[in-house]
């Protein structure tokens, strides 16, 4: 999955990997971008401001059964989906002049903040196990790399040095 402009407005795209049955899942005059796939490939999380400002949708891997999961954020951006067994997507969701990492369960359709609103806290990656969270914050003055459990806990510093943005576990 990935988006393109390719018919004049940020869409959300699927092909192969070879490059081959390039199929677009989203049609409207909004932009929609930052897909990521479910663990079992049969959804993808996405944001759009179709409804007036960046919220995170689910949609089913034909661009079907599209459902806005957050309600309430005036600013939700950065979603990415949890590895099994979790059914979770992180983002990122404006709090006051920043932003908070939060997580919506799909099993229990309910949110929760993981950081505390110090510092804006953006582009949230899962960790393979799905244990733990990397995340960009500005919480330390630059805007550093920081890591935290999925329960809020055990935060975490990873750099001192220059400022880092979009952290990506291996």
């Amino acid at each position: 999955a990935f988006m393109s402009q390719r018919d004049g407005n940020p869409e959300i795209y699927v092909m192969n990997r070879n490059g081959s049955n390039v199929r677009r899942l989203t049609n409207n005059s909004a932009a929609d971008s930052t897909p990521t796939w479910s663990p079992t490939g049969t959804q993808v999380a996405f944001t759009s401001d179709r409804s007036g400002s960046p919220q995170i949708w689910v949609m089913d891997g034909e661009g079907l059964n599209l459902r806005r999961i957050t309600v309430g954020e005036s600013w939700a951006d950065r979603a990415t989906w949890s590895p099994a067994p979790y059914n979770e997507i992180a983002y990122a969701g404006r709090t006051g002049p920043g932003f908070d990492i939060k997580i919506f369960s799909l099993e229990q359709g309910q949110i929760r903040t993981v950081t505390d609103g110090t510092g804006s806290n953006e582009s949230p990656s899962w960790a393979p196990n799905g244990r733990h969270l990397a995340f960009a914050s500005t919480r330390a003055g630059r805007t550093h790399i920081f890591t935290i459990a999925r329960d809020g806990n055990d935060l975490r510093q990873v750099t001192k040095a220059g400022n880092n943005v979009q952290p990506s576990w291996s």
